[in-house]
């Protein structure tokens, strides 16, 4: 672990990001690996980080600039149905959304692990973000975990959480990168084919290579949110 000298006042930090396809059951192996982990771990939502976002007045003025009204709920916030409906709809109209919201979330983001590092402590982050590589948030990460669940599978789990029809999660599912893409990118594969004990003991096997993982600086993994780009 580094010395805590001046010209490295923290020790860095480890993080973790998970992937996998829509419905893969990332949310609970982020909350199962963090209760693994202890204390000493942040766990990171980027979806419930958009859905902040999308709450700020600023940024539905800014989206509504550019999808009109239609997407203004009466409080004058985000619809997020309607969204939703347009930009599965429209690769195009897609990339416009992204380029609002991919690099707020990564601020966001970045500013909340850097209250982490600034503690000083050996700690780990986990990182779970449907759009991982998309968003380019894996380049953040020491370690990429796939969470792989057979499609069919993810499709019913999908559906029945969010009420979807299965044309919408075909939407969503044909929007984000290929499977076998987000594969080959990451350092391990999970199965999440049981029930909730067998996907604790499938975890378990990579605690190991997690806790070794050596702590790197925020500042090597976010370039563009360092002490010169701060207001």
């Amino acid at each position: 672990m580094p010395l805590m000298t001046p010209q490295n006042p923290h020790p860095g930090l480890r993080i973790v990001g998970l992937t996998g396809g829509i419905g893969s059951g990332k949310s609970t192996v982020a909350r199962f690996l963090a209760e693994m982990l202890g204390q000493k771990t942040l766990l990171l939502d980027a979806d419930a980080e958009v859905g902040t976002l999308l709450a700020d007045e600023r940024v539905s003025l800014e989206v509504a600039n550019i999808f009109g009204e239609r997407v203004l709920r009466p409080d004058g916030l985000l619809d997020r149905r309607i969204i939703a409906g347009l930009v599965f709809d429209d690769p195009g109209a897609r990339v416009e959304l992204e380029r609002i919201i991919h690099p707020a979330v990564r601020l966001l983001l970045f500013n909340k692990l850097r209250v982490l590092e600034q503690t000083g402590l050996p700690v780990w982050a986990i990182l779970d973000a449907p759009l991982l590589l998309e968003s380019g948030l894996d380049q953040a990460c020491d370690f990429l975990l796939f969470v792989e669940v057979e499609g069919a599978e993810r499709q019913r789990r999908a559906c029945a959480r969010h009420g979807w029809e299965a044309e919408e999660w075909e939407a969503r599912e044909s929007a984000q990168i290929p499977l076998e893409t987000k594969k080959s990118c990451a350092d391990a594969i999970l199965a999440n084919t049981g029930d909730l004990e067998a996907l604790r003991s499938a975890l378990a096997p990579h605690l190991g290579t997690i806790l070794s993982l050596a702590p790197r600086p925020l500042q090597e993994r976010w370039p563009e949110n360092g002490p010169s780009s701060q207001p």
